[in-house]
């Protein structure tokens, strides 16, 4: 306990810490902002109640050939590659390719979709792909040849386009009813108590930040012998190098977590305030169990990483792996923010509710935090059983002399 104390009083006082902990709280409330939105009972006779996922075969058909049809008008389609927007513009032979495919899947030439498209200007919102469900298919066009065709229009546009399988499956969308609407937000009420609605929303934030800023500390926990230029004390110390190691691997998760647990208090407060709003009891102890389960492993994952990384090669290579390893999971996750998770360090839930697309993901959820968690804790004793061999000549677990 008394190593322990020594190596989290040590970090905290460090510049790097606290400048990771203002990094923390900057990012968490420049997203989430100082009030949280508060949810609204839907009304009746509403113009507008939100939209909802579709798995229906023609709503997806159309949606995505109107869109398709948007896109071929202005000549540029929008691709992802790494999850951010690059515009792409055809050749004429392509838009001629794109333009037929179009008309076989209307069944209408270029000319008479510009019509019916002309038509709804009034009331469309720009590239928004509810509005394209008034699109025409034709009745001979089955679904497996719209496959067909949207997978050689993404080799005409290239990589990560809206018209690959998964892109365009993922954003179809249906305009929700009132009913649906009101079963929505009861169970948001009743099955998240809101303090769960809001927990997930903080979650995805703090997973981005933290996905990143901890491989500062680590990175200068684990060179701080070597800038201190004190190697020979330490390691002339009777001190193991797994407790030494375990100590200071301990401590900078703890250091890390405070200011989770501290900038969360916050939105913990603002969702059961909301909740008393509908005559509802929020559950803090419930917001703060995903705060737990959520961000814990990723801190574990991040410091783990990033001890090993450290010890094999330096603190500069640590960051840019990181930095590598944030990117990636950014990027896998820019194009579903709701319930995508997969093997991604990053997990994406970036609404107020939807508590069924989260029943369904929960049990990845949980595997893809044990094992991340359980990555990190691997690659931290690869990283003592290094850190023992530099320390003592060769010998593993050995003290020294």
């Amino acid at each position: 306990m008394a190593l322990f104390q020594k190596e989290f009083f040590i970090s905290l006082k460090s510049l790097t810490y606290w400048l990771v902990v203002l990094l923390i709280g900057f990012f968490l409330f420049s997203q989430l902002g100082t009030d949280l939105t508060s949810i609204k009972e839907p009304q009746p006779h509403e113009d507008d109640y939100g939209v909802s996922a579709t798995t229906d075969k023609k709503s997806i058909q159309k949606q995505t050939i109107g869109n398709l049809f948007y896109q071929h008008g202005i000549g540029e389609y929008n691709t992802y590659p790494f999850g951010f927007l690059k515009v792409v513009t055809s050749s004429n032979h392509d838009q001629k390719e794109i333009g037929k495919i179009i008309e076989r899947a209307t069944g209408k030439s270029l000319e008479e979709l510009s019509e019916i498209f002309e038509k709804e200007m009034d009331e469309l919102q720009i590239y928004a792909h509810q509005n394209f469900d008034y699109f025409p298919i034709a009745k001979d066009y089955s679904y497996q040849l719209f496959q067909k065709d949207m997978r050689k229009v993404s080799e005409i546009i290239g990589k990560s386009s809206d018209f690959e399988e998964a892109n365009y499956k993922s954003s179809a969308i249906k305009p929700l009813s009132y009913e649906e609407a009101h079963e929505k937000f009861e169970m948001i009420l009743k099955k998240d108590h809101v303090s769960g609605a809001y927990a997930r929303l903080v979650c995805d934030y703090l997973g981005i930040i933290l996905a990143l800023v901890p491989v500062f500390l680590a990175a200068t926990v684990v060179l701080r012998d070597k800038r201190a230029e004190s190697q020979l004390v330490i390691y002339t110390k009777a001190v193991s190098s797994i407790k030494l190691q375990t100590m200071r691997f301990l401590s900078t998760v703890v250091l890390i977590f405070i200011p989770v647990l501290l900038f969360s208090i916050m939105p913990a407060l603002q969702a059961n305030l909301i909740a008393q709003k509908f005559n509802q009891s929020g559950d803090i102890w419930l917001f703060y169990q995903y705060i737990l389960g959520w961000t814990l492993p990723t801190i574990i994952a991040v410091v783990g990483i990033s001890f090993l990384i450290t010890t094999l090669f330096g603190g500069i290579a640590s960051v840019v792996a990181q930095i590598a390893i944030w990117f990636i999971s950014v990027s896998a996750g820019s194009l579903n923010i709701v319930g995508k998770v997969g093997f991604n360090l990053i997990p994406r839930f970036n609404h107020v509710g939807s508590t069924v697309i989260f029943e369904g993901i929960v049990e990845e959820l949980v595997i893809n935090r044990i094992l991340w968690a359980s990555i990190g804790i691997l690659c931290f004793l690869i990283s003592v059983f290094v850190y023992d061999y530099k320390r003592n000549g060769g010998k593993i677990f050995g003290k020294g002399n």
